[in-house]
């Protein structure tokens, strides 16, 4: 039994690590909502 709920365990881990992972890098990251100002050489 124990065996078994290791393993469920570890599995759930990964899954959840892989969710947080996959959460930081897409379009949700702080990164993308960056948006730096144009030059005035840019603009023209």
């Amino acid at each position: 039994m124990s065996k078994k709920l290791y393993t469920w365990l570890i599995s759930s881990m990964a899954v959840l690590l892989v969710f947080f992972a996959n959460s930081g890098v897409g379009p949700n990251s702080v990164f993308a909502l960056y948006e730096p100002d144009i030059p005035e050489s840019l603009k023209k």
